[in-house]
């Protein structure tokens, strides 16, 4: 082992990465790409090792999550359909197709027996996973399901939508327990903390929402302070979570009393689209719009007051651990260039092969092992352009970005651009300043303006030699 790794080597694609999951019981996280395409990593201080790549969808996979005992793999996908793979093997263990009127957005593992998806119209199911059928059907929202949570004391299923409404069901009931007003604006993540006496989401204008739990008309509290929307909330402690920004920080929130604790990673101002806990609470893992998987140490927040005398000092209240000032200075090691980074996992250079360049280097014969190549039943160019049955309709990304609009010449401004502090972090707790009035004035964008928006916004991030379709329009608008 290299004494010298302080955490495990990012995984780069060759394709945007839509979600990443870790195992629950072992060293595995599982990658989704645009391409419908699957990939399973053992990580290590040393190296990583792939152990699948599966393609088991034909449109992009939105969604994956790992079975309580770890042994299965559920996704699901664009293409209407979810499914379960064998962790050990990389079968099929079970597939349901046209599961949805409409693409699916999110996978949930609730328990042995169900699983829960959502839809980009905000239509949620549960299925019952020995027959693979739905068991209960809800249409309580108007737009697209942006996340879940589940509530194993109380059997809770919470769902957060687009439509800017939380809503709570019992796995055991036909009906919703309740859902909450509409909170003008879209709700993007949702975590369970504070023992399950509150629950956390957040908003599109960088707002962390607070619910008591029971209390789900609407929010009991508000944390301001994201300069841009919050796609992402992982659970650290019952007081502590990670937000993942559209500004591409990950920030460690303590919550009751509010705080800014510190920075866990930056994906340098690309959005973050998920962030989750590894089982031992060791590493976080994120993705965004980089291709790339990265890995960040977390477990410092997790290992204080490790020696007796500190304990001691801790018990007389004489030399309590500031957490605050501990993650800030762990944030200050974050090297401002990338890690040493896996090429998919894999030392071999031949992973980089571009595609369409007759000079480039292929290596192995094996195409099949190129992240590229696609099936031929898939649809040809996902990730160029939108499907052929998606142009009539305009398709709500799972996850927004900062919303970007024009003025009357034509200037593209960032309407979720926070006037904060020059390290990043954002105004934190001065929602009271003119500037917020102002944007507090400004009316409320469409619908349709915010996907045109979103759309702008992406296309800024890709290479327009190579990425952008004859349209003018971002291939991730087809996400």
């Amino acid at each position: 082992m290299d004494d010298n790794a302080v955490r495990p080597k990012s995984l780069k694609f060759k394709e945007p990465v839509i979600d990443v999951a870790f195992s629950p019981t072992s060293d595995l996280v599982a990658s989704s790409l645009i391409t419908g395409h699957v990939f399973i990593h053992q990580y290590s201080l040393s190296s990583n090792t792939r152990q699948h790549r599966l393609k088991p969808h034909r449109k992009s996979c939105r969604s994956l999550c790992f079975s309580g005992d770890g042994h299965s793999l559920y996704t699901a996908s664009k293409d209407k359909s979810w499914q379960s793979l064998d962790i050990a093997t990389g079968a099929e263990l079970a597939r349901v197709e046209e599961a949805h009127d409409k693409a699916i957005n999110i996978v949930k593992y609730v328990n042995e027996q169900i699983i829960a998806t959502g839809d980009e119209s905000g239509g949620v199911k549960l299925w019952d996973i020995r027959q693979n059928r739905p068991a209960f059907t809800f249409k309580e929202h108007v737009d697209y399901i942006s996340d879940m949570v589940f509530n194993t004391e109380k059997r809770h299923l919470l769902a957060t939508s687009g439509d800017g409404c939380l809503s709570v069901y019992d796995v055991r009931k036909s009906k919703p327990f309740h859902v909450s007003e509409n909170q003008d604006d879209e709700l993007l993540s949702v975590a369970i903390m504070r023992g399950g006496k509150k629950v956390v989401v957040g908003e599109t204008d960088g707002v962390l929402g607070i619910f008591t739990y029971g209390q789900f008309d609407d929010v009991t509290d508000r944390f301001p302070g994201h300069p841009q929307s919050i796609d992402s909330i992982c659970k650290l402690t019952e007081d502590m979570c990670v937000t993942g920004s559209s500004d591409g920080l990950l920030r460690i929130v303590q919550l009751f009393p509010h705080k800014l604790v510190g920075i866990a990673g930056d994906h340098k101002s690309l959005p973050v689209e998920k962030v989750v806990l590894s089982y031992d609470q060791q590493w976080l893992a994120s993705c965004s719009h980089d291709h790339t998987v990265h890995f960040w140490d977390i477990g410092y927040i997790f290992n204080d007051g490790a020696s007796d005398e500190d304990e001691d000092e801790d018990a007389n209240g004489d030399n309590q651990l500031d957490a605050q000032a501990m993650a800030i200075q762990i944030s200050k090691g974050i090297a401002d260039d990338d890690p040493e980074i896996d090429i998919d996992g894999l030392s071999d250079g031949s992973e980089l092969r571009v595609r369409g360049d007759p000079d480039a280097d292929v290596g192995s014969s094996d195409e099949s092992d190129e992240v590229d190549v696609v099936d031929s039943d898939s649809d040809s160019g996902e990730s160029d352009g939108p499907d052929s049955d998606d142009q009539q309709t305009t398709i709500q990304p799972a996850k927004p970005l900062a919303l970007v609009t024009e003025d009357a010449e034509g200037n593209s401004t960032n309407a979720n651009e926070d006037a904060g502090d020059s390290d990043g972090w954002g105004s934190w707790g001065d929602s009271d300043d003119e500037a917020g009035k102002d944007k507090r004035r400004k009316p409320k964008p469409t619908k349709a303006e915010r996907q045109k928006a979103k759309r702008a916004a992406l296309a800024e991030l890709v290479n327009p030699d190579k990425k952008k379709r004859a349209s003018g329009a971002s291939f991730f608008a087809g996400l």
